[in-house]
């Protein structure tokens, strides 16, 4: 049985709080308490998209063979927990270059399995980090009604213990096939409690969001797939009166701070040869583009440029990262073996880029590192910004004859961020003691946060309250299903002071890699910040003290300070 191993923290080490004998009765135990498959609980599938048959010509199946469950045939629901669980079992149990960890556990207590491809074959973040080569992690099924993308990553696996194994002497693959493993269980985008993963890569707010953060802390991936599926007809229809073309829609990180460095080899040295792949293997591709459910919002936007997004995050974090989704949201089963093939496509041509430029990229992420670390206390930097508004022309298809259908749009251009803020960089931030949660997050995402060791003075700009709207975060989707919870769009001012720091305080410095995902989160004027998703307090409209509980420190600290170890 697969051992229950868990990443501990950010450290990347094995935690083993029980016998090998002992974990396998409890993955026992656990796939004893996995209700029955969706197709009798969950999927409702008189809920599909039925296509015209002209629809549906277009978009033929692959005839060569997938060995994942899902795929078998005359299957009425997608592979259950128990089934991958199981699959995985087998897998490890011949795959001589996979390991897994068990990242962590999902709200209904499923464990999100992460697989480790490496050869000479580890679990150890060091191992990885020491062997030369560059790690490209994928991940899969952040969202549960999009199954598409894990499948593929159950297909990656086995080509990987398999077929594609020689691709191991040159890259280190990750694969975390289901990162929402209730959400697929019960079909549903979000996770139980409504949050949804891939908006909270920063904030996390969930288990299975503070996984994904301990894996990227771990294992520091130089390049990220996040693997997705689109709906069909959906919004597209009513607005348009069309349904999707695109096989497979795609987009690079686009976020304010970004190293140009790492967006210039995401367009030339991948975006590029992935195209490439797309069209050789039969598959029609776009930039990836979605529109709200208001019916009167006939915008078409690419991808935001929030950092909140697995995409964003990742790319603050010097990593070269993919959005890759495939046509499947409203389809049920149908196509899914071209769904899949469309992402193993895309999967094997990102891992074959990163083999081949393996020395380039691993030089890139580390000048991208050291120009943030370098960059602390000194120029401008943009706290927000916005994509610019243009119009362009998707085509797509008409519903009955399946004929392409030009369908000109009001269009939102993230490839052309428009800065709406900026500030000067700070050296870093203080926070509070009783603010140590919100550091300790940013502890869990990999960052480095030093505990003040006596008293003193520091000088800071402090954040006035000018303005507090509570509003439901904006989105590119607006799905009223999405982002239940409300955030305080603030608006503050500058200001410049010295104040005391005490013993037990928190500082996090800018000098580090992750510089730009801590100002992400500590700047409070973005609606993905800490403070106006209350992770950081700030005082009621009665609090004569009208601040944000956090301050820029825009000279070198003065207090001496010790690594912090978390509350």
């Amino acid at each position: 049985m697969l051992g229950l191993d868990s990443i501990d923290g950010v450290t990347g080490s094995i935690v083993r709080p029980r016998a090998r004998a002992a974990a396998a009765a409890l993955l026992i135990a656990v796939f004893a308490t996995i209700p029955s498959p969706p197709g009798d609980a969950y999927y409702d599938a008189t809920k599909n998209y039925v296509e015209s048959p002209a629809v549906a010509a277009r978009f033929p199946d692959p005839v060569t063979p997938i060995a994942t469950p899902a795929l078998r045939a005359n299957r009425r629901y997608f592979t259950d927990y128990a089934e991958m669980m199981k699959f995985l079992d087998e897998l490890a149990a011949r795959a001589a270059d996979m390991r897994v960890q068990v990242a962590g556990q999902s709200q209904e207590d499923r464990a999100i399995p992460l697989l480790i491809f490496a050869h000479p074959p580890t679990r150890s973040a060091a191992d990885l980090a020491a062997n030369g080569k560059p790690t490209v992690l994928v991940i899969g099924q952040q969202h549960g009604n999009e199954p598409g993308g894990g499948e593929a990553a159950l297909a990656l696996a086995l080509q990987l213990a398999g077929e594609r194994r020689a691709v191991l002497d040159r890259v280190n693959v990750l694969i975390v096939p289901r990162a929402n493993p209730d959400g697929a269980q019960n079909y549903t985008r979000g996770t139980v409690n409504g949050f949804d993963v891939n908006r909270d890569h920063l904030l996390q707010w969930t288990p299975e969001g503070r996984a994904l953060g301990r894996i990227f802390a771990a294992y520091q991936p130089a390049v990220v797939i996040d693997s997705h599926e689109f709906g069909v007809k959906t919004r597209w229809f009513e607005k348009f009166g069309a349904v999707q073309r695109y096989d497979v829609l795609i987009q690079y990180a686009t976020v304010p701070n970004l190293s140009p460095a790492i967006a210039e080899a995401s367009e030339r040295m991948f975006r590029v040869p992935l195209a490439r792949a797309l069209d050789a293997a039969g598959f029609a591709h776009s930039w990836y583009f979605a529109t709200s459910y208001d019916m009167d919002d006939r915008k078409v936007s690419m991808g935001g440029v929030a950092p909140d997004t697995g995409r964003n995050v990742a790319g603050l974090r010097n990593a070269i990262s993919f959005l890759v989704e495939s046509r499947g949201v409203g389809l049920g089963l149908a196509h899914m073996r071209r769904r899949v093939e469309s992402h193993l496509v895309a999967n094997n041509a990102i891992i074959d880029i990163t083999a081949r430029n393996a020395a380039a990229i691993l030089a890139l992420e580390k000048h991208a590192r050291d120009d943030v670390v370098a960059a602390a206390g000194k120029g401008e930097f943009v706290v927000a910004g916005a994509a610019t508004p243009g119009r362009n022309t998707l085509v797509m298809l008409d519903p009955e004859t399946g004929a392409d259908k030009p369908v000109e749009v009001d269009w939102s251009n993230s490839l052309e961020i428009r800065p709406t803020l900026i500030r000067m960089r700070p050296y870093g931030y203080l926070l509070p003691a009783s603010q140590a949660a919100a550091a300790d997050r940013l502890r869990n995402l990999g960052a480095t946060v030093l505990r003040v060791d006596g008293d003193g003075t520091a000088d800071v700009e402090r954040f006035r309250i000018a303005g507090a709207v509570v509003a439901k975060k904006d989105d590119v989707r607006r799905n009223d299903e999405d982002n239940a919870i409300k955030v305080v769009n603030l608006t503050t001012v500058i200001e410049n002071t010295t104040m005391p720091v005490h013993a037990g305080d928190l500082y996090v410095p800018l000098d580090q890699p992750l510089g730009n995902v801590i100002a992400a989160a500590l700047e409070p004027d973005t609606q993905s910040s800490y403070a106006a998703n209350y992770a950081i307090t700030f005082p009621g409209p009665r609090d004569p003290d009208r601040y944000v509980r956090v301050y820029r420190v825009v000279s070198p600290l003065r207090t001496p300070t010790a690594p912090w170890s978390g509350p």
